[in-house]
């Protein structure tokens, strides 16, 4: 087979001698439809079209499992490489990929074989050939390491290691104050409308996970075919199957970020005596174990990183020289297991029973599941291992001598809610009821459910088109706090009474062309600038004291903004005088000249990886251009003060018809192909910013016949 890197819509065929064999469709926006006559060789054909696709995204990914990114780009990647080695990610995945059953193992196995015959047959991406690196061999288990790359900062440590360092500076107290009930690098939408709600009479499910703008997506359109199955939804790269968001004709199912606490921290007691390291736990000192890894760097001499594991996982924050050491201890670290037996059995499921069963052995990161079938049945239940653990056990790093502070074993009832058919569901990380309050102590602000819910409450004859709309939707609820507190405040100049009185009257819609968004954006600049100045908060201001690779968590104004309504009802928090500051914001933007419409100042900003290295400004596109939405969207394309660039929003939009599959509709930022150079690199940009998504393609005869 000869490779096309620009991935022109069309048939070809696989078979190379003994080689599996299989069939190739890629469809008018790219996305490769493959079908074989085993699950061996669907496998492999997997593995073989995503390096075609994503040969850059996949060695990144490994070499970032493996601890190795600086050896190839840099000591800019330092940070990352120290984490990965000393957090054992490499190690978990190895041990993961032992446990599985033989099936499973066999199946992964063949999808690393496609992977590693792509790149034996020479296929490459720019980017490699820009650093002049040939792509590397994929192991066995490097699928387990890699999903264990994309979600061991998805969880709830960080955000602990924020929590403390609030404390530290300002006391606990502030942490009611400043609390914000997300997790900035995660968060999603769905919903699932039951089957007497719709046009069809069957259900819909819709929603958009969402995560940093990368380039290349972190997810990857795919449609798979062999006798067992034929699934069509959207995989990470590097990891066989499909995972989260899928479609098998008689059920589909979509998740959320239940934003469950199964991360915990410790902070370390440790000290350093001849040659060996030791730990303070319940019963006293504990010795420590201890090896050095180096770490190859481009250009310069490897780095030695000193890798220590307690008897409570793997430290990752400091050491026996530092102030500061942390230990995380995580199920999956525990039980050396990543969740991999679901994703076989979830390729063949037929219901939502089977769905059920498959996520039994989910592990994490802890998710909200909704599932519907054809039968009418439809459920949202929270899935993955929650540690045993008390609500004040939840927030901060825990006491590695206090011996209530340890958990052997993980909740068994998670929340679960069935949908009737005259019934609709949405999960959108919120705390969707006091069942909730067992697996966490923080979950997202209520305004995107809240958002969600007015749109779908009331509705029938609900279409597919109709929840495509609803994913878009621009309603700003969270501003509802600030323009409140704008409409009391008096003293003002004639100019800020006319700019108040104009954005009282504003249809709080954060619509890209908007002038009246933009001026309301710009006066919540101003005003958390102001607040963030203030004597108490210009402490938190500044890097992670953690490291750099925790800095997205420790962005003051982006805490403060999310903040906000808890800040506008707490009177005077930390001794501010809201009414003023709020009274010279809008002063300022008054007397300024105007900002423009939103999306002049609110634009989209995939990062690539050399970007995110600070290696290139990497231009791609569709870089730069407007787009509408704001955090607490339902069009949640996420603002942070002091930029442009919008970074983080929808990775992806799906509406799943339980009617008729070929009648679902999805769309990525980007698009199927990782190569700036191919037609379908961001060809899916336009209808994913509008909400006009493309139709998903199942039916073999029509690829046969269009694609052939």
């Amino acid at each position: 087979m000869t490779a096309d890197p620009r991935n022109a819509p069309g048939r070809e065929a696989h078979d190379q001698g003994t080689d599996p064999s299989y069939d190739v469709y890629r469809d008018a926006y790219g996305i490769p439809h493959l079908r074989a006559a085993n699950l061996h060789d669907l496998s492999y054909a997997q593995g073989y079209e995503t390096a075609r696709d994503r040969a850059w995204h996949l060695e990144l990914d490994r070499l970032r499992g493996e601890g190795r990114v600086a050896s190839v780009l840099g000591a800019q990647a330092l940070s990352w490489d120290t984490f990965a080695v000393q957090a054992q990610l490499d190690e978990i995945g190895q041990r993961a990929f032992a446990r599985l059953s033989r099936q499973t193992r066999h199946w992964v196995t063949a999808y690393v074989d496609g992977v590693n015959a792509a790149f034996d047959d020479g296929i490459t991406a720019q980017e490699l050939d820009d650093v002049d690196v040939r792509p590397g061999h994929w192991s066995p288990w490097t699928p387990l390491t890699v999903f264990l790359v994309h979600h061991v900062l998805f969880g709830s440590y960080p955000s602990k290691l924020w929590r403390q360092h609030v404390t530290d500076a300002l006391g606990a107290e502030a942490l009611d104050v400043l609390r914000m009930e997300a997790v900035p690098a995660s968060g999603s939408n769905a919903f699932v409308v039951g089957s007497a709600r719709t046009a069809t009479g069957f259900a819909l499910i819709a929603g958009d996970p969402h995560r940093a703008f990368e380039a290349p997506n972190v997810y990857a359109q795919v449609h798979l075919a062999c006798p067992e199955f034929d699934v069509v939804g959207l995989a990470f790269p590097g990891v066989p199957g499909i995972q989260h968001f899928g479609h098998a004709g008689s059920v589909a199912w979509a998740v959320t970020n239940a934003m469950a606490d199964y991360q915990d921290l410790y902070a370390e007691r440790l000290s350093r005596r001849d040659g060996e390291v030791w730990a303070v736990g319940p019963s006293g000192e504990e010795p420590v174990s201890r090896t050095v890894v180096r770490v190859a760097v481009h250009d310069s001499e490897p780095v030695e990183v000193e890798v220590l594991v307690t008897e409570r996982g793997p430290v990752i924050i400091g050491g026996p020289d530092d102030d500061v050491a942390m230990s995380l201890r995580t199920p999956a670290w525990v039980d050396g297991d990543l969740g991999f037996e679901t994703l076989l059995p979830l390729l063949g499921a037929r219901s939502v029973a089977d769905v059920e069963a498959a996520f039994v052995h989910w592990v994490e990161p802890v998710n909200n599941l909704v599932i519907a079938d054809r039968s009418g049945v439809a459920v949202r239940r929270v899935v993955g291992r929650v540690p045993v653990g008390a609500p004040e056990d939840r927030v901060l790093p825990l006491n590695p001598t206090d011996a209530q502070a340890y958990w052997d074993s993980c909740l068994e009832d998670l929340p679960l809610a069935k949908v009737a058919p005259e019934a609709h569901l949405v999960t959108a990380n919120e705390r969707a009821d006091a069942s909730y309050d067992t697996i966490s102590a923080e979950f997202a602000p209520p305004f995107r459910a809240d958002r969600l819910n007015a749109l779908l409450d009331g509705r029938t004859d609900l279409t597919v088109t109709d929840a495509a709309a609803v994913l878009v939707d621009t309603e700003q609820n969270a501003g509802r706090a600030l323009l409140a507190f704008l409409a009391e405040l008096d003293g003002l100049d004639a100019a800020a009474v006319a700019l108040r009185d104009r954005l009282l009257g504003w249809n709080r819609r954060m619509d890209a062309g908007s002038e009246d968004a933009g001026l309301y954006g710009a006066v919540r600049a101003a005003f958390i600038d102001r607040i963030c100045a203030s004597p108490d908060l210009v402490q938190l201001q500044g890097p992670s004291p953690y490291g750099d690779l925790y800095d997205g968590w420790f962005v003051l104004g982006s805490r403060v903004a999310t903040a906000l309504p808890q800040l506008l009802a707490a009177g005077r928090p930390f001794g501010l005088d809201l009414a003023f500051l709020a009274r010279a914001a809008l002063e300022e933007v008054a007397a300024a000249p105007a900002p423009g419409a939103w999306g002049e100042r609110h634009r989209f900003h995939p990062v690539h990886g050399l970007e995110q290295l600070g290696l290139v400004q990497v231009d791609l596109g569709v870089t730069g251009a407007p787009i509408s939405g704001d955090s607490d969207c339902v069009a949640s394309s996420a603002w942070a003060p002091g930029t442009d660039a919008c970074t983080r929003g929808p990775v992806a939009r799906y509406v799943w018809d339980l009617a008729d599959r070929d009648q679902s509709l999805w769309a990525v930022p980007l698009g199927a192909s990782g190569d700036a150079e191919s037609p379908h690199h961001h060809d899916q940009f336009e209808p994913w910013s509008t909400g006009q998504l493309v139709p998903v393609i199942t039916d073999w005869a029509i690829l046969e016949e269009k694609y052939a």
